[in-house]
């Protein structure tokens, strides 16, 4: 039983400390394996070429240690869990009811009907100075309890999508914390919400001490009409327990879809598409919302980029240095390679995304046999399709950072463009940020991280015809900001 590679090279990225170590398996990586049949293995699978991702096993107890700590505390129980009702506490929401979870060692709080959902989110002007680019940014406000400066109180990724009216609907968590007499403590309201409408999901965890958290409910993935949850049960300081939950994105209760010690060792977590959703891990297993088995899409944990449902079709890339590559699972022939150059190590794709019109991805070219990186490399693109004969590459721009792997999350494609993080590491900090890319004609344009050390860019999530959607880091938390596109200027032309 394993962690995403790429949740734990996010974590690994903001050093471990403070509240994030309560949501990581430590700092530990997992195992490098073989890929599905239809990749070759190739290259040294000990470096992938990218900061932080995973490359050896875990450090964290085994299922059976982990079940029978699990049957230690039922037995200390009378050999079965409490499932009595119990006194709601005092900063659950007014109204909300308990939603006691993994065999009730453990309750989260939902609102019994959709009129106790909690409001919409209020956006405000950017509030820091983000450097000498002149655009327009507004950023989620912070208008619930915390003690971290504002604006950042939104805890871990927060992924999104652009459904088919243009709206932006997001799946984060607002952290809640205060200092008392015993430490500091925290809590989350996470939720499903519109960026400009009514919040269609909510679950409440309430306060425990940042230093010791029994529980912690986790962002996993948000689709059309559907989402995904997952909740980690910690001992001693280590996750050995993943109940994944989801389903449509209006349920009040959504139910539990897997039970990591009930299931297969290999499932970490579940990651929601509007029409299947994937159990990640060691194996990527792929089922319908009804649980039937589509059959395997990876195996080998930490070889794979973050996937990406593009409706019915599952967008990710084998990314192993040297070998890199885009694939795609369909329910109708499995995983497939969609861009690659058969036994040419020479060149790779990786970094893939898509919006199902577009696909992007990052080409490297011209790696020699003493290279640690690809010499050459450039932002592709095509229209979308399954079916590899009808990948159309066009380079749009050259890409600068170090490797065309995929760094934690998928670049953001939406209406013609795309979004890619955009980082060269800490000794050229102030040349990265957050790169939008024309898909027309490559025209680009690169915001700048601020001048100042520290707070910065972090990942896009969602391209509309008008904005871009993207986390931004400061203090071991999130915000959210959102730049108009009409405002960043005309943009870098396309270099030869």
């Amino acid at each position: 039983m394993r962690a995403r590679a790429w949740t734990r090279a996010w974590l690994a990225g903001l050093g471990c400390v403070g509240v994030v170590m309560l949501l990581a398996r430590g700092c530990g990586s997992d195992s490098v394996s073989a890929p599905v049949a239809e990749v070759p293995e190739g290259g040294d699978r000990g470096d992938t070429g990218q900061a932080g991702r995973d490359t050896s096993p875990a450090d964290r107890p085994e299922p059976a240690d982990a079940r029978a700590d699990a049957d230690a505390r039922a037995d200390a129980d009378g050999g079965q869990a409490d499932c009595a009702p119990k006194p709601i506490p005092p900063d659950v929401p007014a109204g909300w009811e308990e939603y006691p979870v993994m065999d009730c060692m453990y309750r989260l709080y939902v609102p019994p009907t959709r009129e106790l959902l909690p409001p919409p989110l209020i956006w405000e002007p950017c509030t820091q100075d983000l450097g000498p680019d002149s655009y327009e940014c507004r950023q989620i406000k912070v208008d619930w309890p915390t003690v971290y400066p504002a604006p950042y109180a939104i805890g871990g990724e927060a992924p999104a999508y652009v459904d088919a009216d243009g709206k932006v609907v997001m799946q984060l968590r607002k952290v809640y914390s205060r200092d008392t007499d015993q430490g500091r403590e925290g809590a989350y309201m996470a939720m499903v919400v519109e960026a400009d409408g009514p919040v269609r999901q909510a679950l409440w965890q309430d306060y425990y001490p940042f230093n010791h958290a029994p529980v912690v409910i986790w962002n996993s993935a948000v689709a059309p009409g559907k989402s995904s949850w997952m909740v980690m049960q910690f001992s001693g300081g280590t996750i050995f327990r993943d109940v994944s939950m989801g389903g449509d994105d209006t349920l009040l209760r959504p139910p539990v879809l897997l039970d990591v010690l009930e299931s297969s060792p290999d499932s970490a977590t579940v990651m929601a598409g509007s029409d299947y959703y994937v159990e990640t891990g060691y194996s990527w297993r792929v089922r319908g919302w009804d649980g039937t088995d589509k059959g395997f899409a990876a195996h080998g944990a930490g070889a794979y980029s973050p996937p990406t449902w593009v409706g019915p079709v599952l967008l990710f890339a084998y990314e192993v240095f040297p070998t890199f590559r885009v694939l795609r699972w369909t329910e109708q022939d499995g995983t497939r390679e969609l861009v690659g150059f058969g036994s040419d190590e020479t060149k790779g794709a990786g970094y893939p995304g898509s919006d199902g019109k577009d696909l992007v991805w990052v080409q490297g070219e011209g790696l020699g046999p003493d290279d640690t990186d690809f010499p050459v490399k450039s932002i592709m693109t095509s229209p979308f399709s399954t079916d590899p004969s009808k990948i159309q590459p066009r380079r749009l721009r050259k890409y600068e950072p170090r490797s065309i792997g995929t760094p934690v999350m998928a670049p953001a494609v939406g209406c013609g463009r795309a979004a890619f993080g955009y980082f060269f590491g800490s000794s050229e900090a102030d040349k990265g940020g957050l790169l939008v890319v024309r898909l027309a004609d490559g025209v680009s344009w690169l915001i700048h991280e601020p001048p100042q050390p520290g707070p910065g860019w972090s990942w896009p999530i969602a391209v509309t015809c008008t904005e871009v959607f993207s986390m931004f880091l400061g203090r071991g938390l999130h915000t959210v900001r959102r730049i108009r596109l009409d405002s960043l200027g005309p943009g870098m032309a396309p270099d030869p």
